[in-house]
């Protein structure tokens, strides 16, 4: 069974998504109206979390920030804000994946077994903790990233993307190759999430994200993760 935590102030959509997803017979879904019952249900054990942005008693992005310092599991926004400010602010506070509404039900199922199968590249994600250069180790056990002897926590997400553009250092990979190999399923020409992704690594492990020197990008050819004494 997979446990999902769903904090959600409408009623009628928290009924229907719940109803919906434990229909498929492997979801148990945990409804929670306002941050305050999220915050108690949350000590429980989940394997994935859909939450609301706008909750009557507090903001969910910055509910998501308390919630990531307990869990590790996805974390999927629900929200009629679609702005790219909104967007990038949840995921930087923690968020992996963003859906708006109104939604299709068909849809968040998609995006929670793309999330869910992405958990499970850890261990190709271990075997790429390893030293390059002397100057830049990920740890898979803590999600960090050390550069030049400095350590930076990563978001779950942030960790995933950086691992598998570690993996293939030195190759240009398009949106699309990062969004298809992390979310495990086709973009349709949507890829804002991983340009936001990719804005949020850039300022945690850039000297300067405005002018990379690690995690660069090409027009028309995609990203490319290389260091200098590779490049």
């Amino acid at each position: 069974m997979t446990y999902i935590l769903l904090i959600e102030d409408d009623k009628a959509i928290s009924d229907i998504t719940r109803f919906y997803l434990e229909s498929q017979k492997i979801y148990q879904v945990t409804c929670a109206k306002n941050g305050a019952e999220a915050l108690n249900y949350a000590r429980g054990m989940f394997d994935l979390i859909i939450m609301d942005i706008l909750l009557p008693d507090t903001n969910g992005i910055d509910l998501c920030h308390t919630l990531r310092t307990w869990h590790r599991c996805p974390i999927i926004f629900c929200s009629a804000l679609d702005d790219s400010d909104t967007m990038i602010r949840a995921l930087q506070m923690g968020g992996d994946d963003f859906i708006t509404k109104p939604f299709d039900n068909k849809v968040l199922l998609a995006k929670i077994q793309a999330n869910l199968r992405r958990v499970q590249l850890d261990t190709e994600a271990s075997r790429s903790a390893a030293p390059v250069e002397s100057q830049f180790f990920l740890d898979a056990e803590s999600r960090q990233v050390s550069i030049k002897g400095k350590y930076i926590r990563l978001s779950e997400m942030e960790y995933r993307i950086l691992s598998y553009l570690l993996s293939h250092r030195g190759t240009y990979l398009s949106g699309d190759d990062i969004y298809r190999n992390i979310w495990g399923k086709d973009p349709l020409g949507d890829t804002r999430t991983v340009q936001v992704h990719i804005h949020n690594l850039r300022a945690k492990i850039e000297p300067d994200p405005a002018n990379p020197v690690y995690l660069k990008s090409v027009w028309g050819k995609g990203y490319i993760l290389e260091f200098p004494a590779e490049a």
